[in-house]
């Protein structure tokens, strides 16, 4: 039985990136995988919310990360849960380190473009001064932790879908937040003007459209019960990128409530698992959503298509991927890949 420990697991971030090692316990037991929150353990966990800050500067960030693991007595694994591809602060906390794996959500699947430099480090922002130069010497132990959102939200893989109305009020729903007006810093650099940016052209389209639509009221959350009906009662919903990429409860909403979901193409992530197929669950528009107007006539000419064969392939792939079993899997080949580890 391998013992591994998660360190810090009542910090907020890492307790959302290792919650389904905790409900699904006995599962990975099974297999001779043991996680455990005390202080006897043969491989810790480090979570990136232990050896990142996003309050300080970046170099401040890495020092006090670096600080963090030098006082970890034995064999750590470092665990970047973040929902979006940026490695920043923890890859750089990686680099200086005696990590036996970096394990992430989301990657970029084409690593090449870790060289090039991005806005704090996501693509999706554009260019900026933030690169990976050395992502070649560090790949070799950079690997998919096997979970993602979806298995921190839904982590016994159970999923509560409905019946749908083919005859909804709304034409496109429009429910996220826009525009983030309060100033969020990471490593003392403004992330709302990035933010707002990659979500404006969506705002756009909804206040100019002649088709009907829900949509917040100055970026002003709803009462949840409000917001589910809205989801419920709408053809088509918008999901553009935000801090992150991967996931967002309007996603996964869509295949409860029988709505056609249209999202940036998500082509360019590599994530175990993985919702996202491009006309099998949701309609994909470019990044620029120079197409999106396109795409929502497209949806709501062949509404009534389009509703049930996105949706029953959704709900199947969700039920599917998310089962925990393959967690399970993937993580005990991660472990029985490490050096003296032996798998019987």
């Amino acid at each position: 039985m391998i013992r591994v420990g998660l360190l810090e697991l009542d910090t907020h971030r890492n307790e959302t990136s290792f919650r389904y090692y905790g409900i699904n316990r006995n599962l990975f037991k099974e297999v001779g995988i043991e996680f455990t929150n005390s202080d006897s353990y043969d491989y810790a966990m480090v979570g990136q919310a232990s050896i990142i800050d996003k309050k300080v500067s970046l170099e401040e960030s890495i020092d006090k990360g670096l600080d963090f693991i030098s006082k970890i007595n034995g064999d750590y694994i470092i665990f970047d849960g973040q929902d979006s591809t940026t490695l920043i602060g923890t890859i750089d906390v990686f680099r200086e380190s005696s990590a036996k794996l970096f394990l992430k959500t989301v990657y970029l699947n084409d690593f090449d473009l870790y060289k090039k430099g991005w806005l704090n480090g996501r693509m999706y922002w554009g260019e900026g001064e933030y690169s990976v130069k050395d992502i070649d010497d560090l790949k070799p132990k950079m690997k998919l932790s096997g979970t993602n959102w979806g298995n921190t939200m839904f982590p016994s893989g159970q999923f509560e879908f409905f019946n749908y109305d083919k005859n909804k009020k709304y034409d496109l729903c429009g429910m996220f937040q826009y525009p983030l007006k309060e100033e969020v810093l990471e490593h003392n650099i403004s992330q709302t003007p990035h933010y707002n940016k990659c979500r404006k052209p969506v705002y756009d389209l909804i206040n100019s459209t002649k088709h009907s639509v829900c949509k917040l009221v100055d970026g002003k959350r709803l009462p949840y019960e409000e917001y589910v009906q809205n989801m419920y009662d709408s053809k088509i919903v918008f999901s553009p990128y935000g801090f992150g990429a991967y996931g967002a409860p309007r996603d996964v909403q869509c295949a409860q409530f029988g709505s056609v979901l249209i999202k940036p193409r998500m082509d360019w992530i590599d994530t175990k698992p993985n919702m996202y197929v491009e006309d099998e669950t949701y309609i994909a528009c470019e990044q620029d959503f120079s197409d999106l107007e396109e795409k929502v006539e497209y949806v709501l000419d062949n509404f009534e298509e389009l509703q049930n064969y996105l949706t029953e392939n959704f709900r199947k792939r969700l039920l599917e991927i998310y089962n925990p079993i393959h967690l399970v899997k993937h993580t005990y080949e991660l472990f029985s890949g490490l050096e003296g580890v032996i798998s019987e």
